[in-house]
């Protein structure tokens, strides 16, 4: 159901709730809970993790968190022993279920709004 999150707490509440999900704790992956520590403006303005940009807004199909999720680039490939980071998240039990990687993706798409959308 696309649409849960509208706020950025929402998304940094929604990677925390996944992560539990799929007995994942970013706290030991190297980059921590990197969605907790970087503000709405900075996770949309120049946010990175690993010298990697996590998001373009409006354009999920563009943004590295999103291939990170899904591994399906070759640098998160986690069936390629030579991928350069693995697919995301490391040394979890599973993966995000493709309707959350969605949920995430709709709200990137949607623009990673903190908020109602602005009225014209």
């Amino acid at each position: 159901m696309a649409g849960k999150i509208t706020t950025y707490a929402d998304f940094q509440n929604f990677m925390d709730a996944c992560c539990t999900k799929v007995g994942a704790d970013p706290d030991l992956s190297g980059h921590g809970r990197w969605w907790r520590e970087m503000t709405h403006t900075t996770f949309v303005t120049d946010g990175m993790v690993k010298g990697q940009r996590v998001v373009v807004v409006g354009d999920p199909d563009n943004s590295i968190m999103i291939h990170a999720l899904r591994g399906d680039t070759p640098d998160f490939d986690a069936n390629d022993p030579n991928a350069r980071f693995g697919r995301m998240p490391l040394n979890a039990n599973s993966f995000f279920a493709d309707a959350d990687i969605d949920e995430i993706a709709d709200w990137i798409k949607r623009g990673c709004l903190d908020g109602a959308a602005p009225s014209v």
